[in-house]
């Protein structure tokens, strides 16, 4: 068995808690009252870890722009292959998406925003109410796909392990 590449596997691992952390972070934060002590603390942290998942994938991006590509585990399907790219392909839609609309939320007011207290991330421009409403939907409803399209993605993998008995999941381990 050929495990993928150690890099590989760190930008699954660290995409995949990142994508969780966001998700649940970004379900509860909406719900804060206002005098919670995460009221603010909360989505500022979420605007900073999306930051780091944009980095995260802007690598994984560029490794597929350079060549770079995971080689499914013999034998696969053809319906498999083209599921498994249709799902990967989704994946960087999503992702990228909801990193773009959570940035333009984040910076809509026109102002730039300090993250981990250090790191001055600018502002390309100015949103107005209802395109910031939209953009929310946006990001919101992309979240809850994202989490469906990772939903399948864990399907799977447990197929698979215990249905196919292949080393698929073993690989990325």
């Amino acid at each position: 068995m050929q495990k993928y590449s150690l890099t590989t596997r760190i930008i699954h691992w660290l995409s995949a808690l990142i994508i969780f952390f966001m998700f649940i972070s970004g379900w509860y934060m909406v719900e804060l009252d206002y005098y919670s002590p995460w009221y603010n603390r909360l989505p500022e942290l979420h605007y900073a870890v999306g930051m780091v998942l944009m980095f995260v994938w802007l690598v994984k991006i560029i490794r597929l722009l350079t060549g770079y590509q995971k080689r499914l585990s013999p034998p696969v399907k053809p319906f498999e292959r083209i599921l498994s790219q249709l799902t990967q392909s989704l994946f960087y839609v999503f992702v990228i998406g909801l990193v773009i609309t959570g940035y333009l939320m984040m910076t809509a007011d026109g102002q730039p925003k300090i993250l981990f207290k250090t790191i001055n991330l600018p502002s390309l421009t100015q949103f107005s109410g209802p395109v910031v409403d939209t953009m929310g939907w946006v990001h919101e409803y992309g979240a809850y796909l994202l989490m469906l399209f990772v939903a399948l993605h864990i399907i799977g993998a447990v197929k698979h392990h215990f249905v196919d008995k292949d080393d698929t999941l073993k690989r990325i381990l």
